[in-house]
């Protein structure tokens, strides 16, 4: 165990917070119970309507490491960044507020961070329902030794053989990567109401030079019916393929290898397609022609990197004529 001592940098873990009284406790004790102590934990109630303004209260009259910011309602987006404005630690890390982590992960991960010098370390993570636990396995075996950005951006993009490295919490950050090159924080895009994830965790890929993979989950990622990943609201699902078409840019922009490019054009393929079932649901005619022209302008892509799925090349084909 990493004793708590005044050599040990200081972990950021900042964790917006919106009406989440059910899972609020459990998520923040697996933080405060971490094995590596030396922890500044903020906390953002965004306007929460139930009592987890109150939840976050009660914590941080106990533990002099929790930081709370109470504010009306702006977004996920800008509760991570009020939060990230405020950080003070020497690595910054994310979790949410419906989700918790096991008591050694921040050790693990800081070992690795420490030792090696290195700008971000990753780990796997369990897909948690009511019904069961279960432990995310990347189909094609990863690099366990120190790695670069093509690489790292391999594995974000490459989903179905690569299913560990999706989501900006189950990483570990050096705060160095989290500006640019102006000397600028990056901060989430306020401006999208759903994938300020995506693009966030694409800007500070491209700044990593170096990578580690703990292959262990660590991360226990709640999936609930209502969270912002099962929306069915159009305007949000414009946004998440917005969130896309802003991360394609900057890797042009960047000229990162066009295979990576690809899978982003298959992401945007794929969730363009979601989008044209639940406006064809909701009869919005608008929504689906629009849907459908990403669908269009990504086919090749979406179908040359699914040859080995028929089922999903006839689906994307049967929503294009819908």
């Amino acid at each position: 165990m990493i004793k708590d001592c005044n050599s040990n940098p200081l972990i950021s873990v900042v964790v917006p917070v919106y009406n989440t009284e059910k899972f609020l406790k459990k998520c923040i004790t697996s933080i405060q119970t971490q094995t590596y102590h030396n922890l500044e934990i903020i906390l953002i109630d965004d306007g929460s309507t139930d009592r987890s303004g109150q939840i976050v209260n009660e914590f941080a009259e106990r533990d002099k490491r929790i930081i709370v910011v109470h504010k009306q309602n702006g977004g996920e987006s800008n509760a991570r960044n009020i939060g990230l404005k405020m950080a003070t630690g020497e690595y910054i890390t994310f979790c949410d507020c419906d989700d918790w982590i096991d008591n050694d992960m921040y050790e693990s991960m800081m070992g690795i961070l420490v030792d090696g010098n290195i700008d971000m370390v990753a780990v796997s993570w369990y897909y948690d329902t009511n019904l069961n636990i279960c432990e995310i396995k990347n189909e094609l075996p990863v690099n366990d030794k120190i790695f670069g950005r093509e690489e790292l951006l391999k594995y974000i993009y490459m989903r179905d053989s690569y299913r560990g490295f999706a989501y900006i919490w189950n990483k570990l950050y050096k705060r160095d990567i989290l500006y640019n090159k102006l000397g600028e924080l990056i901060l989430f895009d306020e401006t999208l109401q759903l994938g300020g994830d995506v693009l966030y965790l694409a800007e500070i890929a491209l700044n990593v030079k170096n990578v580690k993979y703990i292959n262990r989950a660590f991360y226990h990622y709640n999936q609930r019916e209502d969270s912002g990943c099962h929306t069915k609201d159009v305007g949000k699902l414009r946004d998440w393929i917005r969130a896309y078409e802003m991360v394609l840019q900057r890797f042009e922009e960047e000229h990162i290898d066009k295979n990576v490019i690809d899978y982003v054009k298959r992401f945007l393929a794929y969730h363009s397609s979601n989008a044209v079932e639940i406006a064809i649901k909701q009869e919005q005619l608008t929504a689906k022609k629009e849907f459908q022209s990403f669908m269009q302008r990504y086919k090749q892509e979406y179908i040359s990197l699914n040859l080995q799925h028929p089922e999903r090349i006839k689906r994307y084909r049967d929503l294009l004529t819908q």
